[in-house]
């Protein structure tokens, strides 16, 4: 959210627009694919009880074939008879019988162009069509099924190729119980167009397309004049790709095969998409509409704050002569109300410009000279150029009069006046340190075993340069103020570190502490006022004391600044 409060105001107005595009769009779809999925459903309803209707055909006309099966086949009189005779004679006499009574069955249906008869004795009866095209069949029909389907197939009848399903059943005697074998098979060949009726009458125009495939997959029956009856339908469903088509599928149980119903998506939701085609179009007017009075709110707005942009960008450079122009800025009443306030800021800031000018050099002159003069002032207060030559006189007598001793302890005091009288202001941490150690020596002459000092200093920031004679101060006060008066042993503990850039530097002791009403000294005073100066208001020293337990000096001092060179 951030990120876009930052973007031009152009840019989130035309990201705003888009996004009411974008909602409306969406809207748009969302709306049609609800419709197309009601229309779809109420399709699909309607298609399944279409092909409902349709199976009841089928099943109705299957019936009609299955009774003529069983009634044919268990006819004792004419069909049991005709396949027990054994005499060749008696035989023949019941073959004209037979002829009449299949005559007959084949006009109870219409159809059916074909009735076979194959016996296990070779003689075979049929009405049309020549007998060997049939004999291949009967080994196709189940020997414990009453009757049986066979897929589609095409015969030659009355020297006309024609497709036909072929349904039969095995013939089993009814006169002769004890014999279990089979005596026959039937066939009834029937037209394959002929299960189904007139399916015309139960489909809606539009488009819809059917086709009706045998357990194999072959297509006998389709409204489609581009399909080949016999061809696979796997070969018509793959020329076809299905996304474009609504499919609708179900199962034709007598035969194992399948009605497959199918229209084109364009047909089915023509209506909804003539909606959705007005519906983009009224958008698409409405945002060209809309574009013009966007430009000119737009314009509004952007033009007058162009204008203030570039007077500000103007000011920005630093010419005196630039805080003199103002501007003018027609249009909303706000931006009038900003200009005319940005106007009042900058007749405020050239009147406060030219009296910081005249004030400045005045300010910074006296401000140089107090610094000047403070610095100055510290400084004399830590360099006693007399006593450094004192000392080296009293050095000089005691190693004269063979005092070890005081000869040892001068010398190391000498040392620590010379330092702080050494021309430099800034010197590495090491050296500091090193004169420390020194002055501590020199405190242990007085205190002997009262006195003990620790140091911890890691050699990553021995190097880094430090204010001479900061450290001194805060160790004689620590001595002084903090060890001498307590009983026992005292204890001086120094540590420096690094944290973030700046450096740390504790003298800590175990001694009595600090009283809230006791004064810390000129000596930590000093201190802190020239870590100050010099690096600035943030850094410079830290206090913590507490009574009978001891007192903690923290000097903090920026790594990398100019004077640590």
């Amino acid at each position: 959210m951030g990120y876009l409060k930052q973007l031009p105001i152009r840019v989130q107005m035309s990201m705003l627009l888009l996004l009411i595009i974008a909602i409306v769009i969406f809207i748009i779809i969302t709306d049609y694919s609800k419709a197309a999925k009601v229309v779809e459903k109420k399709n699909s309803e309607y298609f399944t009880e279409t092909i409902s209707q349709m199976n009841q055909t089928i099943s109705s006309n299957t019936d009609v074939v299955k009774r003529l099966l069983q009634n044919i086949s268990y006819n004792k009189s004419i069909v049991q008879k005709y396949l027990n005779e054994t005499d060749p004679p008696a035989k023949f006499r019941e073959y004209s019988q037979l002829t009449s009574y299949i005559s007959d069955m084949i006009g109870m249906k219409d159809g059916i162009v074909d009735i076979a008869l194959l016996s296990h004795n070779g003689a075979h009866f049929n009405t049309n069509g020549e007998i060997k095209n049939l004999l291949p069949f009967q080994d196709e029909i189940p020997k414990k099924k009453l009757f049986y389907f066979l897929g589609l197939q095409t015969l030659p009848i009355n020297s006309e190729n024609r497709n036909v399903i072929i349904a039969g059943t095995p013939v089993y005697s009814t006169i002769d119980f004890n014999n279990d074998k089979k005596i026959g098979t039937l066939l009834i060949v029937l037209d394959a167009k002929a299960l189904l009726g007139s399916p015309n009458h139960a489909m809606r125009s539009g488009g819809s397309k059917i086709y009706m495939v045998d357990r194999a997959g072959a297509l006998f029956y389709s409204n489609d004049e581009s399909a080949k009856i016999g061809s696979s339908y796997k070969e018509i469903e793959s020329s076809e790709k299905d996304t474009k088509y609504f499919v609708q599928r179900g199962a034709i149980p007598d035969i194992e095969g399948e009605i497959i119903v199918k229209l084109p998506r364009s047909e089915l939701l023509s209506g909804i998409e003539d909606i959705r085609k007005q519906a983009f179009l009224i958008f698409l007017i409405a945002v060209l509409l809309l574009t013009v009075p966007y430009l000119a709110v737009t314009n509004n707005i952007l033009q007058p704050l162009k204008k203030l942009m570039q007077l500000m960008n103007e000011i920005k450079l630093g010419k005196l002569n630039n805080l003199k122009k103002r501007i003018r800025l027609q249009g909303y009443a706000e931006i009038i109300v900003v200009a005319n306030n940005f106007n009042q800021m900058l007749d405020e800031i050239d009147d406060l410009t030219h009296r910081l000018l005249d004030s400045r050099t005045r300010l910074y002159e006296s401000e140089l000279v107090k610094k000047q003069s403070e610095l100055a002032y510290l400084q004399s207060q830590i360099n006693p150029h007399f006593l450094y030559n004192t000392l080296e006189s009293i050095k000089g007598m005691a190693a004269k009069e063979g005092t070890e001793r005081i000869f040892n302890m001068t010398q190391a005091l000498a040392l620590v006046f010379r330092y702080s009288i050494k021309g430099t202001d800034s010197v590495p941490l090491r050296e500091e340190l090193k004169i420390i150690e020194s002055y501590i020596d020199i405190q242990k002459n007085r205190f002997g075993s009262r006195l003990e000092a620790e140091y911890q200093f890691p050699d990553e920031i021995l190097d880094i340069k430090v204010p001479k004679m900061i450290l001194q101060p805060i160790v004689e006060n620590a001595i002084f103020h903090g060890i001498e008066p307590m009983e026992g042993e005292g204890l001086l503990r120094l540590e420096g570190y690094l944290s973030e850039n700046v450096l740390h530097i504790s003298i800590k002791d175990n001694g009595v502490g600090i009283a809230d009403h006791q004064t810390t000294g000129i000596g930590l005073e000093n201190v802190n006022n020239r870590i100050k100066m010099t690096y600035g208001s943030e850094y410079g020293v830290r206090l913590h004391s507490e009574v009978g337990k001891g007192t903690e000096v923290v000097i903090m001092i920026p790594v990398g600044s100019e004077s640590d060179v």
